[in-house]
């Protein structure tokens, strides 16, 4: 069983966005586009929040992403946090969430610094492509944040047609 889903409440149940307030007409967050025809996924990622860092408000997996295997994904990070350091990077999924980042599972997932963090107000562009498939964190890598909590499932998926963005309520 994936780690994200030993953390879910008993009973609870992943909503699709589409019946969220946050969804748009396409079913993603605002924070999420997806052209099928070009085969890429563009997303705004940020951490935020002095004491419990979130990207872009989900924390401890309460998000999971899923892009079809060979996309492109293209990601514009900022860290919007008014004091800490941050950064973003797409690791294999283990038996648990790694202390610190470290080398990015695919190829160029990841924003500069990874242990070091951006600083506040600082933003970094990534490119990569969704390859190989599997189960991934994508988690800040300065240490001890994805411990306490600042990581969202992703997962490349060689059945998906499309780009999803599941909740946990």
């Amino acid at each position: 069983m994936r780690s994200w889903k030993r953390l879910l409440p008993a009973g609870a149940a992943w909503l699709v966005l589409a019946a969220s307030a946050e969804a748009q007409e396409t079913g993603l967050p605002a924070w999420a586009t997806a052209d099928a025809a070009a085969r890429v996924v563009e997303l705004r990622l940020e951490a935020a929040g002095d004491t419990a860092a979130t990207l872009n408000g989900h924390h401890h997996g309460s998000a999971q992403l899923v892009v079809p295997f060979g996309w492109t994904v293209k990601w514009e990070w900022a860290n919007r946090d008014s004091t800490l350091r941050h950064s973003l990077v797409v690791m294999a999924e283990r038996e648990k969430i790694p202390p610190e980042g470290g080398r990015p599972a695919i190829d160029n997932a990841m924003s500069r610094a990874v242990t070091s963090g951006l600083a506040p107000g600082q933003r970094d562009l990534t490119t990569f492509i969704a390859d190989p498939a599997g189960w991934y964190w994508m988690l800040c890598g300065v240490p001890g944040h994805a411990i306490r909590g600042e990581w969202i499932g992703l997962k490349v998926d060689r059945e998906a047609t499309g780009v999803s963005v599941r909740l946990r309520p």
